[in-house]
C-alpha cells in the first residue's frame, strides 16, 4: 500500500464498550485486518492496516543480526506492543483498556489523527498539549532535513532536471 495516506483529524467518541468508529472514507485499508499499536514515543495508540504494520516490523529488523540484544529488544517491543484486530460490520474497532491507559485516555472524547500510513488515537487534551510542541519543532526539523541532499531521482544525487 505505497499510496496509503491517512490524513486529517477527527473528534470522535468511544462508545460504552470502548469501540471507535473509523470514518467511512478511510475504512478500506483496514478491511483486510489491522493492528493496534502502543506508540513508543508519544501517548497514543496507532491504528494501522495489518499489512502496513507487518512491513514496518520487517523493515525495522532488516539487516540486523537476529541474536543481538538490541535487535531482540526491538522485535520484542514491536510485537508485544501490537494487537491484531478487525473492523466490525459497522466500521468499529474495540480499544482494549490497556491501550487506552497507554494513551492516557480516561474519558470517551478522543481525537483520531492521520499520520500517513497509520492513524493515531489520542486523548483530546493530550493532543492539545502535544500539537504546539510538534508545530514548534517543525522549523528545526525542516532545517535539519533541508541540510540533506534531496534524492529527486531515487538517490543518485542529481537534481530535478537530472543534472
Amino acid at each position: 500500500m505505497p499510496d496509503l495516506q491517512l490524513q486529517s483529524q477527527f473528534e470522535l467518541t468511544l462508545d460504552a464498550k470502548n469501540r471507535l468508529t473509523i470514518p467511512a472514507k478511510f475504512r478500506e485499508p483496514f478491511k483486510a485486518g489491522l493492528a493496534l499499536v502502543k506508540s513508543f514515543d508519544v501517548p497514543a495508540v496507532g491504528i494501522e492496516p495489518a499489512e502496513e504494520y507487518a512491513s514496518f516490523v520487517e523493515a525495522s529488523l532488516k539487516g540486523r543480526h537476529p541474536t543481538h540484544p538490541n535487535t531482540r529488544r526491538i522485535e520484542r517491543w514491536l510485537n508485544s506492543a501490537a494487537l491484531p484486530g478487525d473492523l466490525d460490520g459497522q466500521g468499529r474497532i474495540t480499544i482494549p483498556a490497556a491501550f487506552l491507559a497507554h494513551a492516557k485516555i480516561t474519558g470517551n472524547e478522543v481525537l483520531l489523527v492521520g499520520s500517513g500510513r497509520r492513524f493515531e488515537l489520542w486523548d483530546r487534551q493530550g493532543w492539545e498539549t502535544y500539537a504546539p510542541e510538534l508545530e514548534s519543532a517543525m522549523l528545526d526539523i525542516a532545517q535539519d532535513i533541508g541540510d540533506q541532499p534531496f534524492p529527486f531521482d531515487g538517490g543518485s544525487g542529481a537534481g530535478p532536471t537530472g543534472t
